[in-house]
């Protein structure tokens, strides 16, 4: 009976260690060891919402940041790293290799696409109208603001657009230019410092919602721009552009991405808009 408790026990033990190391084998089918992780340094402004913000509990936010971190649900190789930073720091800070990417409304230029990687998926549209103070009723059109002051971005498609529109308008637009983005674009509007601004659809509804602004969009759809995340341009950063690209494809299909930008922008703005 010694014998036969021994040797049963032999049996049992062997069969354990053989189960275990079966058992290690499959866990490196989907998933991967944290050193094994790529850290992907993204800087994000931190402080446009609905874009990236940080909510009441001092958690970042935002469209652009819930849709990395899906892509990192999705991709257990990807781990992203957010630094909150101005977009002009966050260029500086790719060029000298401090931050691996930038997540914040990136559109193509000539320029962009020379220098740094965009992936082939998009992350969402844009849809600006022009934006007056509440109950105002003679700016409707671009040709409405000729003689006017119009709030400007700098480094905005809008910025373009009114360039290109001043080439030509009599009187000219008043251009009052600005860094600090659409919260001091609509500040102006909403105070009569400004007659106008140009801004996307759903920073509007935010601002109305969250900061009670009396301001609201008017006319036609401006510009309808594609927007995509920016990569420092290099061998290692094309294979992060391709895995998000391949995590972004998974999630249009499946209708994740669909239900981010209800969420967070207030509408499904990853097909283009409609007037």
């Amino acid at each position: 009976m010694k014998i036969y408790n021994y040797v049963s026990r032999i049996i049992v033990a062997v069969a354990v260690s053989s189960v275990m190391a079966v058992a290690a084998g499959c866990g490196d089918v989907g998933t991967v060891k944290q050193e094994d992780r790529n850290t992907i340094v993204v800087a994000t402004r931190g402080t446009s919402k609905p874009f990236s913000y940080t909510d009441d509990n001092g958690r970042l936010t935002g469209y652009d940041v819930e849709v990395l971190k899906e892509i990192e649900r999705r991709d257990p190789s990807l781990k992203f790293e957010f630094k909150p930073m101005a977009v002009d720091a966050a260029f500086v800070a790719m060029d000298s290799g401090q931050v691996d990417m930038i997540a914040n409304q990136m559109r193509h230029s000539e320029a962009r696409d020379k220098k740094y990687i965009f992936p082939k998926e998009l992350n969402n549209y844009t849809a600006r109208r022009l934006v007056v103070k509440k109950g105002r009723a003679d700016i409707q059109s671009l040709e409405d603001l000729k003689g006017k002051k119009v709030a400007v971005t700098t480094n905005s498609e809008f910025n373009d657009l009114i360039k290109k529109f001043n080439e030509t308008a009599e009187p000219k637009v008043d251009v009052i230019y600005t860094d600090k983005a659409s919260a001091e674009t609509l500040n102006l509007v909403a105070t009569g410092r400004a007659d106008a601004a140009g801004e996307y659809e759903y920073l509007v509804k935010s601002f109305q919602t969250d900061k009670n602004l009396p301001v609201e969009t008017v006319g036609p759809i401006l510009q309808d721009v594609p927007t995509y995340f920016l990569l420092r341009k290099d061998s290692k950063m094309q294979q992060v552009a391709d895995k998000i690209d391949k995590a972004l494809q998974a999630m249009k299909k499946d209708g994740t991405l669909k239900q981010l930008s209800e969420k967070y922008l207030g509408g499904d703005y990853t097909v283009k808009p409609e007037n």
